[in-house]
This record gives C-alpha cells, sequence and structure tokens, in this order.
C-alpha cells in the first residue's frame, strides 16, 4: 500500500459514506439477482433469529420469495455457522470454508476464561465432536454430555471454563448448524453437524483473508483497518497485509481524518442520492459492519442505546437513509399487524413511504393471516 500524504486524499462526508454503504448493501435499489450471489456480495448475512435473513433478502432482492433462500439451505448452498464476531451467520458453501479459517482466532479467543486451555487441549476434543456428529446432528446438550467425558483436569473445577469448552465444541470445532436451522419458521433447540468433507478443506491463509477484507470492502466500504477487524474478528496484521497484497485499492479519509480503504471500481453515489424506506432485520449486518463507534454512518448517536442493547441489534426501519425508528411485528390466526415506533414524530411524505413498505413486509412476513395492516 502506497503512502498517501493528507493532502492528496479525497474526504468523504458522512452523507457520502452513508450512500456507498447503501448503494453496497443493495438499500437504494433492489437488485435482480440469486441469494447466493447476494449473500457473497452482502458478506455473509447475520442470522442469530432464523427469519432474520429473510427479511433482509427482502429489503434487497427484487421479487424475493422464501423458498428461494430455503432452497438453498436445503440443497446445501448455503451454510449457517458461527463465524465473525463468534456469532451466527448464513454464507456460501463456496466460501465456508475461507470464512471459518479466516475467523478462527476471533472465535477462538471469543469470551475464553484467563489462564484458558490452549489449543492442543482442544484438538482431540474436536476430533470427537466432529466424529460424534458426523452423520446426526446433535444438540448442545449432547454436545455437553460428550465433552464432559473429555474435560481435561484443569477445567474440573472451574465453571466458565467448562462453559467455554462447550462453546468451543460447537463454535471451534467445525460443526455446522442443520440445514433446518437456518430456515425462517425454525424455533427449536439448535442442532449441529460435521460440515461434508468438501466444505473442510481450507484454502490458504492467504486466500482466506483476501476474501474476508475485500468482501467486506465491497458491503461495507469504505472502511478503515478497525471496521474490517470489528465487523470480521479477524487480527490486524492479517488485515494490513492482505489490503498490501490488492492493486485495485483506493484511499479516503472521513471528516474525523481517520485512513478509509475501498475498492476502485465500488459504488460511492452523490450523498444527495435519494434514499428509500427501507425496513431492517434483526441483527442486520448493515448496523454492524463498522467499528462500534463508527456506526453512525447510518445509526445516529442519539439513537445508539435505543437499538443495541443487551446484546440484540433491534428491527428498525431508515428514513433517509438513516435509522430513524424501531418497528415491531405481531399476529393473531386472522390478523397481521406492523407497528412503526419513530425516534421521533415523522414527516407526513416519510410516514406514506413507510406504510407502503410496511405493508409489504407485515404479507412477507406472515402470509398466512388473512388481514395485515400498519400502525403508524
Amino acid at each position: 500500500m502506497p503512502s498517501k500524504t493528507a493532502a492528496s486524499v479525497p474526504t468523504l462526508t458522512l452523507r457520502e459514506l452513508n450512500r456507498a454503504l447503501l448503494a453496497r448493501q443493495m438499500l437504494l435499489e433492489r437488485q435482480k439477482l440469486g441469494v447466493v450471489e447476494a449473500i457473497e456480495r452482502l458478506g455473509g448475512l447475520q442470522g442469530q433469529w432464523a427469519p432474520a435473513p429473510y427479511v433482509a433478502l427482502w429489503s434487497r432482492i427484487k421479487g424475493f420469495e422464501r423458498g428461494q433462500l430455503t432452497k438453498a439451505i436445503d440443497r446445501g448452498d448455503v451454510i449457517k455457522a458461527t463465524l465473525m464476531r463468534a456469532t451466527l451467520h448464513l454464507v456460501s458453501a463456496r466460501e465456508y470454508a475461507a470464512y471459518s479459517l479466516a475467523t478462527m482466532d476471533g472465535r477462538f479467543g471469543a469470551w475464553r476464561p484467563p489462564g484458558g486451555p490452549v489449543l492442543k487441549d482442544l484438538e482431540r476434543m474436536h476430533a470427537d465432536v466432529m466424529k460424534f456428529a458426523a452423520k446426526t446432528p446433535r444438540t448442545r446438550e449432547e454436545i455437553r454430555d460428550l465433552v464432559n467425558e473429555h474435560m481435561p483436569k484443569s477445567a474440573a473445577k472451574d465453571e466458565r471454563l467448562r462453559s467455554w469448552f462447550l462453546w468451543s465444541a460447537v463454535a471451534t470445532s467445525g460443526l455446522v448448524w442443520e440445514a433446518a436451522g437456518a430456515r425462517f419458521e425454525y424455533r427449536q433447540l439448535a442442532r449441529h453437524v460435521a460440515p461434508p468433507a468438501k466444505l473442510r478443506k481450507a484454502p490458504k491463509p492467504e486466500r482466506a483473508y483476501d476474501l474476508v477484507v475485500r468482501h467486506h470492502l465491497a458491503a461495507f466500504g469504505p472502511a478503515s483497518v478497525a471496521d474490517i477487524a470489528s465487523w470480521s474478528s479477524v487480527r490486524v496484521p492479517h488485515i494490513r497485509a492482505a489490503l498490501a497484497r490488492m492493486d485495485d485499492l483506493v484511499h479516503f479519509r472521513d471528516e474525523r481524518g481517520r485512513e478509509l480503504f475501498d475498492l476502485r471500481k465500488a459504488p460511492r453515489p452523490d450523498a444527495d442520492v435519494p434514499a428509500p424506506a427501507r425496513f431492517l432485520a434483526r441483527f442486520d449486518a448493515v448496523i454492524l459492519g463498522h467499528d462500534a463507534a463508527e456506526r453512525t454512518r447510518i445509526l445516529p448517536a442519539q439513537y445508539k442505546k435505543q437499538v443495541i442493547f443487551s446484546a440484540e441489534v433491534w428491527t428498525t426501519f431508515l428514513v433517509d437513509g438513516f435509522v430513524a425508528g424501531r418497528y415491531k411485528l405481531s399476529s393473531t390466526k386472522k390478523d397481521a399487524l406492523l407497528e412503526l415506533q419513530p425516534f421521533k414524530p415523522l414527516r407526513r411524505s416519510d410516514r406514506i413511504a413507510l406504510v407502503t413498505e410496511g405493508e409489504k413486509l407485515v404479507r412477507f412476513y406472515y402470509p398466512e393471516q388473512a388481514r395485515h395492516g400498519v400502525k403508524a
């Protein structure tokens, strides 16, 4: 990466960064493309709440229907696993191994107690867990029983360490979720299974880090090294090395002087490009794609505590490209309702746009109900 003087590097305003993010996240205009390609372009989809990836794609793909994602999951083209930030994501099968390798350090270190086990203490347990779940999906309780049988002496009297071993057995052994666990309607206990051999073939480390860094820039850029690290949990030296290998980077700064990297041909719309009303899913990655202090490019600082708290990222809606409120979906046997919960009074035109979009979302979310409505 050639060095740049501050005077030679363009500065991007907050609104320019916002429009760049919306364009890459397909939130300026829905795109017509398949779900696997969309998931790859978006850098994966957050999957803690089973319906969330479906809502995320509905807001981004023209004519998206639930069956499109469900079929891709059932075919094995889309995989659900613990990956970036040690949280659940949906990624494509062809990119799963790269994401798994690149995020391993972050997952291994997540919530690890001081003085926790070294990697060699986990190798035997990982092998046993993979064999145990080779053909039959296993619940966390079943995996816990297996892990307890092989718990090292160092963890015998340490509850935190025992809990970490169970978490690690699921999150760092290579297990993925069974296909049913990624479907819209899934509300049961998670079951985990060893992936087929073709998904275990790890790429060269440089290729894995390059893919993750490039996908972040394509989906969330322009971005800083801290942004990429926060989103991916990849260690900074690997990120800097990946950036140094890229020959199509351009450099920017934000209004606070932070150094930003981007792909030369990535979209960077004008700040005044209109942004339509859009609804974001629970845990939508567009809110989590940057360093915590820099999420203001879509989430105004004054609303942060109303959106992100108690390990939750609530459903939100966008007005002029920025989070302007939350929404709630509910249903009875016959009725389905989307309730807008704006953070400040809405202009009439924005309210009308949100009601129109909301009516479509509530019908998508609750197709079986006879009546659908929006409470503004």
